[in-house]
């Protein structure tokens, strides 16, 4: 199940008012004097990263000469990108670039992610969540922590939780996190969510050598609606990447090299049971 998010319209208003723009031969300058803005706030909002108001979204497409049914069809789409989101209530431990994954997270029918360190977020237990933050954010308040930790379960919770395929890192379910308790029900959780039919998870063993991803994690999300182009997400200690259009294939590309030499989910969840025993 997937629903719509004011982080997805955003996205796709400004595609639209970029394409619209190029399309008739215009700059940048162009718009911004009409909308009476700077060229630096013009491209922020073709870039999504702030969002328009209708009513500049009718001046715009106006001077492209854009026909009034759609007209009235594309401000709606920027109406409904100034909404709020239910992860707006954690404004206060949610920066603003991992604020802009949950709108993606939330709008996603599917995603595909690969770790090479740890849990991915949706799948872990309350507990393992909070042992990686406290880790991460060794000066956070307990507060605070709590406070992560329950964003973390309640996107696990969304309604609207896409289909996951999941490959991990051996390195993963190795690594004890919060201790040996902690640890093996995170991976009893982890060989219970496999058998959904949401959820395909495979691992990579360590015997497989070297693979397509050693470098780093990522996440493909795809979108149910085709004018919404899936998008690669990276994330670093203090922002994040996004990448779409071709170079997301490459991605797409790695991810199902992954696929071909990780174990396949019935040997995964084997694996996982066994290193659970160990704990």
């Amino acid at each position: 199940m997937s629903r719509s998010s004011p982080t997805v319209r955003r996205r796709r208003i400004a595609a639209e008012l970029k394409r619209l723009r190029e399309e008739r031969g215009l700059t940048l300058d162009h718009a911004a004097r009409e909308l009476g803005v700077a060229r630096s706030t013009m491209s922020r909002i073709e870039n999504a990263q702030v969002s328009v108001r209708p009513g500049d979204v009718r001046t715009l497409l106006d001077m492209y000469g854009v026909d009034p049914v759609d007209v009235a069809s594309l401000v709606q789409v920027a109406r409904d990108a100034r909404q709020r989101g239910w992860w707006h209530a954690y404004s206060d431990v949610l920066p603003g670039w991992f604020e802009v994954y949950v709108g993606l997270e939330h709008a996603a029918s599917q995603i595909c992610t690969f770790e090479v360190a740890l849990v991915p977020g949706l799948l872990q237990t309350a507990d393992y969540a909070r042992a990686v933050i406290e880790a991460e954010l060794p000066d956070a308040s307990p507060a605070e922590v709590d406070r992560r930790t329950e964003l973390r379960m309640k996107r696990q919770h969304d309604e609207a939780r896409p289909e996951l395929s999941v490959v991990l890192d051996e390195a993963v379910i190795r690594r004890v996190v919060g201790g040996p308790a902690t640890m093996r029900a995170q991976l009893e959780r982890l060989a219970a969510d496999a058998e959904a039919p949401a959820l395909t998870l495979q691992i990579v063993p360590f015997d497989a050598g070297a693979h397509a991803s050693m470098i780093g994690s990522f996440s493909i999300l795809a979108f149910p609606e085709v004018v919404d182009p899936s998008v690669v997400y990276q994330e670093s200690r203090t922002g994040s990447l996004y990448v779409e259009g071709d170079e997301a294939h490459v991605y797409v590309r790695v991810f199902r090299t992954l696929q071909a030499v990780a174990l396949s989910p019935t040997a995964t969840v084997e694996l996982i049971r066994e290193s659970a025993k160990t704990m």
